[in-house]
């Protein structure tokens, strides 16, 4: 398609723009529910392009709308802008100027790759290029958090949208290539907080007690027993706890004991499982000890499921753009992934885009210190959801509103 060929130039004769503003955000990154000034980054580049916008969504998101020939018709690009609690370790001239803030997830990468969507179907240029069909870019902060993806959408960030995509960035494979599936991406995750109350007594005389420390420790073996005993053994499931404190002094029995933790399931009926299994064997345990125990669900992820029409889209335009060996199927990860919100009830896909370079030293994992993306991948990113866009507008016909899945 001409029109392709022309938005692929245009793709290269921005990639050094969009690289600084990727170096930009790294630079300032800003923790989930706090991105103020990414925020109005964004904003200030969609302004610049004369496009629609809205801000303060969600708290910080931003939702962008380009208008294109057929008005019937709405593809959505989502892009989350929240960096992680992480000191950034690297040496670089775009390492983080925010003491104990670090895009260590690439977030800044997938930022960058939407506002490049904005530039290419800018409203200002002279040679302006318009979009198959109308275009919603979705700015979501607290995907590392609480969830952004579901204000946004209470916010109305899907309406009137027949189809959503996403990406991330992949440490795990080289700049590149693409993972992509038609079924579980990520699993679902649900943040729990289990309070333990006991009864205070000297530490000389522990029968005068109810010690929730040694409940507590109990309580966090025998969480494991489920896993092994309770979890089908071709299902994959995962409880850690992450924190643990109580007690005020080394000579008083400890009477309240709280602890914070997280479960990972591929399938819903496992997670109800589990959830259910927790509650009883605490429950059983700290009466066993004349005690007790409270079960307190925090933040819920669904898992996220591709829609397979549209990850068929995604791995046909892979393979077009770089070749049939450079596109993977990804296998189902414990992670969590918001975008799950998203695709409940919309058709959409989320692929992985590889970011991984060992000449340029790019070889380490997420959620670390010293994380890094190569910059290269933002104009594979960038050409490939366009031409998801492109494509996903030929085959309107499979993503009616109120589509179900199949």
């Amino acid at each position: 398609m001409e029109e392709l060929e022309i938005i692929k130039n245009k793709i290269r004769s921005i990639k050094q723009e969009l690289i600084d503003i990727r170096r930009d955000i790294h630079s300032n990154p800003e923790l989930s529910s706090e991105e103020f000034r990414t925020m109005n980054v964004i904003s200030e580049y969609l302004t610049y392009h004369n496009i629609k916008h809205k801000t303060n969504v969600a708290g910080t998101g931003i939702i962008a709308d380009i208008y294109g020939k057929d008005k019937s018709f709405t593809a959505a690009f989502r892009a989350d802008i929240d960096a992680l609690p992480i000191n950034d370790l690297k040496h670089c001239s775009y390492a983080s100027k925010n003491k104990g803030v670090c895009h260590a997830c690439g977030h800044d990468v997938h930022t960058a790759i939407n506002m490049g969507i904005a530039n290419i179907f800018s409203n200002n240029n002279n040679n302006k290029i318009i979009p198959p069909c109308n275009i919603r870019l979705i700015f979501q902060p607290a995907e590392e958090t609480v969830g952004g993806a579901w204000q946004m959408i209470k916010e109305n960030a899907l309406e009137n949208v027949n189809v959503i995509y996403a990406l991330h960035v992949s440490p795990n494979i080289d700049t590149g290539y693409v993972q992509i599936n038609d079924d579980i991406v990520n699993a679902g995750c649900l943040d729990f907080k289990i309070k333990v109350y006991g009864k205070s007594s000297h530490g000389a005389n522990p029968a005068g007690g109810v010690d929730a420390i040694v409940i507590s420790s109990k309580i966090i073996n025998d969480l494991q027993t489920i896993i092994s005993r309770n979890v089908h053994a071709e299902d994959s499931a995962v409880i850690t706890i992450g924190t643990i404190n109580g007690g005020n002094a080394s000579n008083i029995i400890c009477d309240y004991v709280e602890m914070t933790g997280t479960i990972r399931t591929l399938r819903e009926i496992t997670m109800e499982k589990i959830k259910n299994r927790i509650k009883k064997v605490i429950k059983c345990i700290s009466n066993s000890f004349d005690g007790d125990a409270e079960f307190i669900e925090l933040v819920y992820y669904p898992s996220l499921i591709n829609w397979k029409d549209a990850s068929n889209i995604v791995r046909e335009n892979a393979v077009n753009l770089l070749g049939e060996n450079k596109v993977l199927k990804s296998k189902p990860s414990l992670g969590s992934e918001d975008f799950s919100f998203f695709v409940q009830n919309k058709a959409g896909a989320f692929f992985n885009i590889g970011s991984r370079n060992e000449k340029k030293g790019i070889i380490h994992k997420a959620h670390n210190g010293l994380f890094d993306a190569d910059e290269d991948c933002i104009e594979i990113g960038l050409t490939l959801q366009i031409m998801n866009l492109y494509s996903s507008c030929l085959k309107k016909d499979l993503f009616w509103i109120g589509k179900e899945r199949n």
